[in-house]
């Protein structure tokens, strides 16, 4: 496999997390500020996990690792909801963490700095997801997934 396409993998990867990265903040976002649901803010996380996992499952299946098959669809989305709860567990931990380290400094947390945070804890995370998916999840279709 060239060095070109495994760019072009890698660039598919990072726009798909990228995609997901703006759907759980956003979501994030709207429930903190247009909703006003400061108090509940883990769920607002929780929410946005969820609208990210169906717009990442369906992407990096057909468009990243170029998977078109349905016989290991089953398998492959409970996998990638596992490796995906982990990390939301992760997401959830790191952002409490967060706002209580940022509220002891003296910083207002829902003064735009849950997403910074959120933001950077999505960064930090996508590395352990794309190690985990293409090791785990999508391993059969592994030798074709940079070819294009």
């Amino acid at each position: 496999m060239d060095t070109v396409s495994k760019l072009g993998f890698l660039m598919r990867y990072g726009i798909v997390g990228a995609t997901g990265g703006a759907v759980q903040t956003s979501t994030l976002y709207l429930w903190i500020d247009v909703l006003h649901l400061e108090t509940h803010y883990l769920l607002g996380a929780v929410a946005g996990f969820c609208m990210a996992l169906l717009v990442t499952f369906t992407l990096q299946k057909y468009w990243t690792f170029r998977e078109h098959t349905h016989t290991e669809i089953q398998k492959q989305f409970v996998l990638y909801t596992t490796i995906a709860l982990i990390t939301l567990g992760l997401n959830i931990l790191l952002l409490h963490l967060g706002k209580i380290f940022l509220e002891n400094l003296g910083f207002d947390f829902f003064d735009g700095w849950y997403l910074v945070v959120q933001i950077a804890i999505i960064g930090a995370l996508a590395v352990v997801s794309f190690l985990a998916n293409y090791f785990l999840t999508f391993q059969e279709n592994r030798s074709t997934t940079m070819d294009t």
